[in-house]
């Protein structure tokens, strides 16, 4: 009897301890904005940013690559740049999700403009897209 009592003590108090934590990640923050989806080939690329709304400042964009329905695409290397900057700064892919990530520096949120620079590892093939910041709009999301 006091064994039993003791293993449902332990199971309380763990499950005390981790409800907070659980009940932070349920807690909704700013919306996802993102900017409009553009495609090469059969790759769909959508940047989103952090923070959510574009600001004069340092922004970190996060490219996702995917395929025929959301398959992530990370055979890819990807380089970021303002538009009417020189200087291309490659991304950091993130695990093998079709996510890569880029801090630029954003100047003026309603003229400047993203250059994302897409090759296929171990060719030749390459494309760029260009991505007004102007455009940012909130992601669709479900309702509550």
């Amino acid at each position: 009897m006091f064994v039993s009592a003791k293993k449902r003590m332990m199971k309380i108090a763990s499950l005390l301890l981790v409800l907070p934590l659980l009940l932070v990640g349920c807690v909704g923050g700013e919306d996802t904005m993102e900017l409009p989806t553009k495609q090469w080939g059969d790759i769909h690329v959508t940047v989103q940013t952090r923070p959510p709304k574009i600001k004069a400042g340092m922004i970190e964009f996060m490219v996702l690559a995917a395929t025929k329905g959301r398959k992530p695409e990370n055979e890819l290397v990807v380089s970021l740049r303002m538009e009417g900057s020189q200087k291309w700064r490659q991304a950091i892919q993130d695990g093998f999700l079709g996510v890569y990530r880029r801090v630029v520096q954003v100047r003026d949120p309603a003229r400047d403009v993203l250059a994302v620079k897409l090759r296929v590892k171990k060719s030749d093939k390459e494309k760029i897209l260009y991505f007004p910041l102007a455009l940012q709009q909130p992601t669709n999301t479900e309702s509550e």
